[in-house]
C-alpha cells in the first residue's frame, strides 16, 4: 500500500510520492490569486526534484513561497508542464490571462465547477438545500426523481 510508509516517520518530509515536489503560491492553504500570479511574472527552467522527476523552476524569483515541512524556510515557485501550459499554449493562454486580471471571473468559475462537480447526481433542483444554491436551471441538472 503506497500511503504504508516505513521510511523515517513516513509522513510529512518523510512521505513518498510520485517523485514532484512542486509549490505554486505563498499561501498554500488560503485561497488567492497568486498561481496565475507567479505563472506569468517569472519565467521557467527545467529542473528535476529531489526524486528525479522533471518539473520547473521560477528563474528570476525570489524564494517566497514557505517550505511545507520548515517554517523558517522558503523556496522559489515551482511548477508542472501542465500549469505552463496555461502559459504558454496560445488557447489556455488567453483563458488564464483573464482569469489573471479578473480574479473573480476565476472565482465565479471555479465556483460553478465545483458546484456542478458536487452536485451533477444529486437529481432534480428540488433537492438542492441552502443559500447558495443557483436560482437558474443548469442544463446538467437532471430534472427527473
Amino acid at each position: 500500500v503506497g500511503w504504508a510508509s516505513t521510511y523515517g516517520s513516513g509522513v510529512g518530509a518523510d512521505a513518498i510520492t510520485s517523485g514532484l515536489e512542486v509549490v505554486w503560491t505563498q499561501t498554500p492553504t488560503q485561497w488567492s490569486n497568486y498561481f496565475f500570479e507567479n505563472l506569468f511574472k517569472y519565467e521557467w527552467v527545467q529542473t528535476r526534484s529531489p526524486a528525479g522527476a522533471i518539473q520547473f523552476e521560477a528563474v528570476d524569483a525570489p524564494e517566497i513561497i514557505p517550505d511545507p515541512f520548515d517554517p523558517s524556510k522558503k523556496r522559489k515557485p515551482t511548477m508542472l508542464v501542465t500549469d505552463l501550459t496555461l502559459r504558454f499554449d496560445s488557447e489556455f493562454e488567453k483563458i488564464s490571462r483573464r482569469f489573471l486580471n479578473d480574479p473573480q471571473a476565476f472565482n465565479e468559475a471555479i465556483a460553478r465547477a465545483w458546484f456542478k462537480l458536487t452536485h451533477r447526481d444529486m437529481g432534480p433542483k428540488s433537492r438542492y438545500i441552502g443559500p447558495e444554491v443557483p436560482k437558474e436551471d443548469l442544463i446538467w441538472q437532471d430534472p427527473l426523481p
